[in-house]
């Protein structure tokens, strides 16, 4: 594909990326990046000490090197909640911060989310099903059973996710304008919003609580049965989001433009929506609905690093996803409080500002 591409591609990529500031600010990046990557370890290790249950950082090491501590409950703290836990948020953030990027850049939109397509309202519908249609699902949790009830969540929401990725996969194939596309996920997220709030009008009590919990978003729902899958979908949707690096870079500067680099459009569309909706759907399966974070994080990492340069953006969001998801989870499981808050109460106080500064300077106009 680069062979019919101009001579000029590459020159005309870097100064689109670039922008106003040049590239005088690499050494700088390089740095921020570091900087970045230290504050993931760092905030990684606070999760693993700091909550409702204080373990000494001696014995939390020996416990990370397979060492038995004194205290057996703290091998299981560590090793079976808070690890698991770690993994699952910084999973969460990777995940929804790279959607958010390409859907952004897809749409040209800066308030477009990983939920944009219209995933998250399949994979609530699947997760509704799953609670009102299983007989019995809801009762596991309280008989003891979890992972029956995990599991049936689970794949609820990956049935319904995907769904909803193959309905809109289909429409992006046939209707070329992607405004037109991002149309089609609102309505469709509105029509599954109806069918959802008539299951739960007629739910019993029970069932409207356990869909009512996981729609608070949790990092706990993730076990070490299913985070081998879970990291399985991210791998795929990063290895998906580094093929569209350079066209969407080319995308910058419009559809029209792109096309006369000698990017395909449609390809490009299906590799972007199909990594952004695998992305999102594992999230969704393996955490519940959890907002926001999709839409601060591209917007962060823009700001810090001060380029459009998906070359930068996208291990920049990585790593910035991963620290927003940490630093929510670790506001989430407020140290000394008997119960954790919901992820998505978190994950609203740290992103709803960063929407807000997004739309007031989207209305000055230019965002990228």
């Amino acid at each position: 594909m680069d062979e019919s591409k101009p001579a000029s591609y590459n020159k005309t990529q870097k100064a689109v990326a670039e922008g106003p500031y040049g590239s005088t600010l690499s050494g700088s990046r390089v740095l921020r990046l570091a900087l970045l990557i230290i504050c993931c370890l760092m905030l990684g290790l606070i999760t693993l000490l700091w909550a409702s249950v204080d373990i000494p950082f001696g014995t939390l090491i020996s416990i990370l090197t397979g060492e038995d501590s004194e205290h057996a409950s703290w091998n299981i703290i560590v090793r079976n909640i808070r690890l698991p836990r770690l993994l699952t948020a910084s999973l969460v953030g990777l995940c929804l911060g790279l959607a958010g990027l390409q859907l952004q850049t897809l749409f040209r939109n800066p308030l477009a989310s990983p939920f944009t397509l219209g995933i998250s309202s399949g994979a609530t519908l699947g997760v509704a099903l799953t609670i009102w249609m299983v007989p019995g699902m809801a009762y596991f949790g309280e008989a003891g059973v979890e992972w029956v009830s995990n599991l049936s969540t689970i794949s609820g929401a990956a049935l319904g996710a995907f769904g909803m990725l193959g309905l809109m996969l289909a429409i992006a194939y046939r209707v070329k304008d992607m405004t037109t596309v991002l149309l089609f996920g609102v309505i469709a997220g509105a029509l599954i919003g109806a069918l959802v709030t008539v299951l739960v009008y007629f739910g019993n009590e029970r069932e409207t609580r356990a869909f009512v919990e996981w729609g608070f978003g949790s990092f706990n729902k993730a076990g070490w049965a299913e985070l081998p899958f879970f990291t399985l979908a991210a791998a795929i949707g990063l290895f998906l989001c580094i093929l569209a690096i350079k066209p969407l870079n080319a995308l910058l500067l419009g559809e029209r433009y792109a096309r006369s680099l000698g990017v395909s459009l449609s390809r490009t569309r299906l590799i972007i929506m199909a990594g952004a909706s695998i992305l999102a759907g594992a999230v969704i399966a393996y955490a519940g609905p959890i907002g926001f974070i999709g839409i601060a994080v591209p917007h962060l990492c823009r700001a810090l690093f001060h380029t459009s340069d998906h070359r930068w953006l996208v291990p920049a969001t990585c790593f910035m996803g991963i620290a927003l998801a940490l630093a929510c989870g670790l506001l989430a499981e407020w140290p000394g409080a008997s119960q954790s808050l919901p992820v998505n109460a978190a994950t609203a106080l740290a992103g709803a500002p960063v929407a807000a500064w997004v739309l007031l300077k989207s209305r000055k106009g230019g965002w990228l």
